[in-house]
């Protein structure tokens, strides 16, 4: 059959508007949207917009179909990121022209800063990070087109910001070996999402733990030959979103204070939740009604110090040398009658005590052969002042034979031997107690034994080294 081609003349304007090719279609006017005519009923293709439209007679409506979204290349937002979020757009029927909206869940809804159509099927639309807000979430994807019509995907984008580390980076501080420890690196998440921590790089010092719930980093430090540090990375997790940060801890070398220049501990107590024996010699004590707190403690340094009004039973007496020495820290508001340090009792009832008397004497009592009893007294001085103010203070005894001398803070109240004795421990020693009497009325911690009598210049070294830690 043979091609019928119809030709419509309109003589008003003088112009062919139709041409029928058959297969081809039937093609309509067009031009620019300022080619536009006035006739009610006219049918044309508008160049500008791309879509076929007709006039009412009042105006012009477009012949389109609403475009159809599918998916979104991602669906979670950090907006705290800074910068903008690129977003690839697929589904049907994108113009050119078109504009995408981002969705509120709330109702607040935004306009993508660009938007780029690439195809029928695909856009490109991009956005401030910052305009997606948690309270909106999820946000859904609304494409529309120049025509007006459009479609929306709901509930396609959620904000999930990298968790924020709240600890600075650097130094979390020094422990010290041997000497239970705590310290902590911690994050937040915007969305209250559970943080989990990990080491990402490197190692905590040994004998430290990171606990992956809570960040603290908890542990008594192995020893090290010298003042160590140890640099680690730790993420914080939280919905799969990670934030790396730097971190290092100082492990101080403890061996002033473990090695004096006569010999080493014979026994020392941390307190390090504890009655446990640091210094390698396995001599642990007992603890009785002993409460181990990091209230009022000396320094993170020393973790936790005895409490409570407890003691400690020590396994040894103060043996039958001509040589003994004792350290401890300590604090008390009462300047009542407590003691230090004591036995049992012996067939004198003392065979050793040291005790407070007042908020500015101290005793030590020995037992004489055949039964006398000797002490001796040592009053506090202007440097030293009342023993019962609250605050920590540090208490050194040493005995060379007949001769015992004190140091408060490391001020030496000087040697008392005219009417003391050398008499042998004959009953284990109590650590804050004497007997069932009284016992100390306050904090003890870092106590030291020594079964020799320090020098001078050890005792300062002891003091100096515990004191500059009592900071840590």
């Amino acid at each position: 059959m043979a091609q019928v081609k119809v030709k419509f003349d309109r003589g008003v304007e003088g112009a062919t508007n139709i041409v029928d090719a058959g297969t081809e279609g039937t093609k309509v006017a067009s031009g620019t949207t300022a080619q536009r005519g006035s006739t009610t009923g006219q049918i044309r293709f508008n160049t500008t917009t791309g879509l076929a439209e007709y006039y009412t007679g009042t105006s012009f409506i477009n012949l389109d179909q609403a475009p159809t979204v599918s998916s979104v290349d991602d669906t979670e937002i950090d907006s705290a990121g800074g910068g903008n979020q690129s977003l690839s757009i697929t589904g049907s029927g994108f113009r050119s022209g078109a504009t995408v909206t981002f969705v509120g869940a709330s109702g607040t809804d935004f306009n993508a800063s660009t938007v780029t159509v690439n195809s029928d099927t695909q856009i490109t639309a991009v956005a401030p990070k910052s305009s997606f807000l948690n309270a909106q979430e999820p946000y859904g994807v609304k494409v529309t087109n120049v025509g007006g019509l459009s479609s929306t995907l709901a509930s396609q984008i959620n904000v999930d910001n990298n968790p924020t580390w709240t600890t600075s980076a650097g130094s979390l501080g020094n422990v010290i070996e041997n000497i239970s420890a705590s310290l902590s690196a911690t994050a937040s998440d915007a969305e209250g999402d559970t943080i989990a921590y990990s080491v990402s790089s490197g190692s905590l010092p040994s004998g430290l733990s990171l606990n992956s719930s809570t960040g603290a980093i908890t542990g008594t430090p192995s020893a090290v030959s010298s003042d160590t540090t140890s640099s680690f990375d730790l993420r914080a997790t939280a919905n799969g979103k990670t934030s790396d940060r730097s971190f290092s801890i100082i492990t101080k070398d403890n061996t002033i204070t473990n090695n004096l220049g006569g010999g080493t501990n014979y026994a020392y107590y941390p307190m390090s939740g504890n009655a446990n024996d640091a210094s390698g010699n396995n001599r642990n004590a007992t603890a009785n009604s002993v409460t181990f707190t990091d209230t009022n403690q000396v320094g993170q340094a020393f973790g936790n110090c005895m409490s409570g009004g407890g003691y400690l039973q020590l396994p040894f007496t103060r043996g039958s040398g001509s040589q003994f020495a004792f350290a401890v820290w300590f604090r008390t508001t009462s300047s009542a009658d407590q003691y230090f340090l004591g036995d049992v009792g012996g067939a004198y009832n003392i065979a050793f005590s040291l005790h407070m008397t007042s908020s500015t004497n101290i005793q030590a009592v020995v037992d004489g052969s055949g039964g006398p009893t000797y002490s001796t007294n040592w009053t506090t001085t202007s440097a030293t002042s009342s023993l019962s103010d609250g605050n920590w203070h540090h208490l050194f005894l040493k005995q060379n034979g007949n001769a015992w001398r004190l140091y408060i803070d490391n001020v030496d109240l000087g040697y008392n031997s005219s009417t003391m004795i050398q008499r042998n421990g004959v009953n284990n020693l109590q650590l804050g107690a004497y007997g069932t009497g009284t016992r100390f009325q306050g904090q003890l911690d870092n106590a030291r034994f020594f079964d020799f009598s320090p020098g001078v210049t050890d005792g300062t070294n002891l003091y100096n080294a515990e004191n500059n830690m009592k900071g840590i």
